[in-house]
Order: structure tokens, then sequence, then C-alpha cells
């Protein structure tokens, strides 16, 4: 299935990064998950956690197969420091750290409503059962007093 077109190419939807949501200059797939990544951002995260971003499952560098592109694209130089290729390469690799980042806080702020949530019911449950016990108890002093 056709998802959109990508500098006049026809990019599968399933070839986007899960972690970005772009487009990977050098993508690689999860021999665990099936996930394509950018190379560089899932480096980044099993140097840090060794999980793997979308499933929580254990991902070291062996579980990552490279995907071949064409050869007959070629490849872009950048010419310089100053050059306007190097600072939409500098520009793109903040963007990837911050949708790194933005991708775990979200992640993370998932997680801490589910144990937020979680929390919450326990304490509601043990609310209604010291109502109860309390009604349980006055009801039998009330008893007690009536009958003694």
């Amino acid at each position: 299935r056709i998802h959109r077109i990508y500098e006049n190419r026809y990019i599968e939807e399933r070839m986007l990064c899960s972690i970005s949501g772009r487009v990977p200059k050098e993508a690689v797939v999860s021999r665990k998950s099936g996930h394509v990544f950018e190379k560089s951002l899932v480096l980044k995260i099993i140097k840090e956690i060794g999980l793997c971003p979308v499933t929580n499952e254990p991902l070291s560098l062996d579980d990552l197969i490279d995907v071949q592109v064409s050869s007959t694209v070629p490849a872009v130089k950048p010419d310089a420091a100053g050059s306007i290729p190097h600072l939409l390469a500098a520009l793109q690799s903040e963007y990837d750290a911050s949708a790194l980042e933005m991708y775990s806080l979200r992640k993370t702020l998932h997680e801490t409503r589910q144990e937020l949530s979680e929390s919450l019911y326990q304490l509601d449950a043990a609310t209604r059962v010291v109502a109860r016990v309390v009604r349980e108890r006055d009801e039998y002093r009330r008893l007690a007093e009536e009958g003694g």
C-alpha cells in the first residue's frame, strides 16, 4: 500500500522510522520485531537502555539488519562546515535528537499515567473497604448496645 510521495519516489508506509516517523537516511530493521528505524536513533537507544523502543524487548546491535539502498542514487557530500548541506545535516541531527527525546517522554508519560490510574483504582478500592468495615463496626456496636 503506497502511503505518500517523498522526493519524487513512492515510499511504502512501513518504510518510515518507527521512532521519528520519517523516511530514514540509513535504515535498519529489527530481526525481532520487524520495525524499521533510523540507524543513528536506534543505536542511541540500544546504548542507553538496550531495549527495543517500540516493544520494550531486549535489543542488541546484532539484532539489526542494514537495509540496502540502490547504488544508482548519488550521495550528497557536504562541501564545507558552513555549507547549506552541512547546516541541514546539523539541523537534521538536532531534529532526530528532539524526536528521540519526545518519543521517550511520551512513552514515559503513558507509563506514568497507567501507574497513576492503577494507584487511584487501588486507593478507591481501599477507601471502599475501609468505609464498609467502619459501617459494619458501627452496626455491631449499635446491636451490642441494644442487646446488652
